[in-house]
């Protein structure tokens, strides 16, 4: 096998087996540069075939694995400004979409800010954009907790939409995992305004995620429980949402999204 036959397999809408996807990772010195290539074009191109799609959403995949951290910009400007984003990964916007953004930080804070506070982008995406900083906040440090707090405070009075959305739950969330009590006022007062979808983070279970996050030397006891982590083991991800086999039909979410996807882009 090729890495060009081996990129071909990621796009070709085929079979694609566990087999393929780790020579594609034993072969990153020559196949890692070629996709994080196509994934900047892809972000850069308005028009998007399914093909494309199904290829970028393996390549974030795989550089989450590899660390590589030339995904990152290009994978944030697509949260940002792609409202359909979710065309090309499906479940994996909030399943896997955290932890890649963890493993391919790239040390800018502030485009990640940029995505989450998009009103241009994707809500589940951003509200997984924002789980991840918090996440990079508690175990690298990379803001500081003053700065944490503010940026918080600043997303409580200025992040839209100002009604109901996924992203103030992950708000809700994130200041649970990082052990914010204090802002226990503001999430319930987030839940008496209906800004969190169905209620469905109740000041009961801020409680219990700051006991956990209490208990906890490391402070990553609430974001294990909701299962917010880098991104190691592409395999199993890709896996867990379907998307490699051995001898079955390949399933990837994208693929049941590819007429669409083809159709939005006159392609």
């Amino acid at each position: 096998m090729s890495v060009d036959d081996a990129l071909c397999r990621l796009s070709d809408g085929g079979q694609v087996s566990r087999a393929e996807i780790r020579w594609i990772l034993a072969h990153w010195e020559e196949a890692g540069p070629s996709l994080v290539s196509r994934l900047r074009v892809f972000a850069a191109d308005g028009i998007r075939s399914s093909a494309a799609g199904m290829e970028a959403f393996f390549a974030v995949h795989l550089c989450a694995e590899q660390g590589e951290r030339a995904a990152f910009s290009p994978l944030c400007r697509m949260i940002a400004n792609d409202p359909a984003i979710d065309r090309w990964l499906g479940d994996a916007v909030t399943e896997t979409l955290p932890g890649i953004l963890i493993s391919t930080f790239d040390g800018d804070v502030a485009i990640l800010q940029q995505a989450i506070e998009s009103p241009n982008g994707y809500e589940f995406a951003r509200a997984s954009a924002l789980l991840a900083l918090a996440y990079l906040v508690r175990a690298e440090a990379v803001v500081d907790e003053a700065g944490m707090r503010a940026y918080m405070r600043r997303l409580l009075r200025e992040m839209k939409p100002r009604g109901e959305s996924i992203v103030w739950m992950a708000w809700a969330m994130c200041a649970a995992d990082l052990g914010y009590a204090d802002m226990r006022s503001d999430v319930i007062k987030l839940d008496n305004e209906e800004r969190i979808p169905e209620r469905d983070f109740s000041p009961q279970l801020f409680d219990r995620q700051i006991e956990l996050v209490r208990d906890d030397p490391s402070g990553l006891a609430g974001f294990r429980a909701d299962l917010i982590h880098p991104l190691d083991d592409a395999v199993d991800a890709l896996h867990a949402l379907n998307c490699v086999c051995v001898g079955a039909p390949y399933a990837c979410p994208t693929l049941a999204e590819a007429a669409e996807i083809s159709a939005a882009s006159g392609a």
